[in-house]
């Protein structure tokens, strides 16, 4: 416990749960004069038996030998009020006066006694390098430029630069959040299941499905807008000779299944 100090001090990176790198110009000023380092700025959290304890604007200066606890930061944070005794200090509650914690003096210092460091909860994005929005907007999910920005600023997530808008347009957004206008009005009407079947066929494909499958053939029912997929590796011969086979057999049983009487059905081939 040091009432001299403005900050939480650490020189092991693993007691923050939280931090990100510290990009000021200030160091840590200690008794001879000279500065120390701050490389990182964080949060923590200390659990006793009776409450957790935050510690919040913790910095990470790798060349201090002991770790600090400010007594100003510690009690505002937390709420408590410090009693410093010859040989034992006492933490206690500002509201009720409860005595939460005590440490003996050892040495002529007080140092906290024994606690158990407490993980923040999983919502807490653990950051430690500095990245560019549009990289940030990429693992967040490709949010908008606003909802970005927001959740950058709430999570204190270090961003490469000061630009606040995405460099570049992010060909991911415009394929996948594209709107498609509506299909034009057609003369073709269907009155039960399996009377029109539209078919196409997608592919080559940029990379092979583990079972080599390059295409697929896809079956529309016109009228219930039901749909068939069909995995093949070559356009020409097995769309001929086994896709439309087996497709034939499944329609010829549910046909069966659905009591209809027509034996003959149009497919149109859309694409072949």
């Amino acid at each position: 416990m040091d009432s001299a100090a403005s900050h939480h001090i650490t020189s092991d990176l693993t007691n923050l749960s939280i931090h990100s790198e510290y990009d000021g110009t200030y160091e840590i000023v200690i008794g001879d004069g000279s500065g120390l380092k701050v490389t990182y700025v964080g949060s923590m959290s200390l659990s006793s038996l009776s409450k957790s304890f935050l510690l919040h604007n913790t910095l990470r200066v790798p060349n201090i030998h002991n770790n600090l606890v400010s007594v100003h930061n510690f009690t505002r944070s937390n709420n408590v009020y410090i009693e410093f005794h010859p040989f034992y200090f006492l933490v206690k509650d500002r509201n009720t006066g409860t005595t939460i914690l005590r440490g003996d003096c050892q040495d002529g210092v007080y140092p906290l006694p024994q606690l158990s460091s407490i993980q923040k909860p999983p919502t807490l994005a653990l950051v430690g390098e500095r990245t560019t929005l549009d990289l940030w907007h990429t693992r967040l999910g490709h949010p908008s430029t606003k909802i970005c920005r927001f959740l950058i600023s709430c999570f204190s997530l270090p961003v490469l630069g000061s630009s606040q808008t995405l460099s570049s347009l992010c060909s991911a957004c415009q394929c996948n959040k594209s709107h498609q206008l509506s299909f034009s009005k057609t003369s073709l009407i269907s009155t039960h299941p399996l009377e029109y079947i539209y078919t196409d066929i997608w592919g080559p494909a940029a990379s092979t499905s583990i079972d080599g499958y390059r295409y697929y053939a896809l079956f529309v029912d016109h009228f219930t807008k039901y749909c068939w997929l069909f995995p093949i590796h070559h356009v020409a011969t097995q769309f001929l000779t086994h896709v439309l086979i087996n497709f034939q057999k499944k329609i010829q049983k549910q046909r069966k299944t659905l009591k209809i009487q027509k034996n003959v059905f149009l497919i149109h081939l859309h694409r072949f």
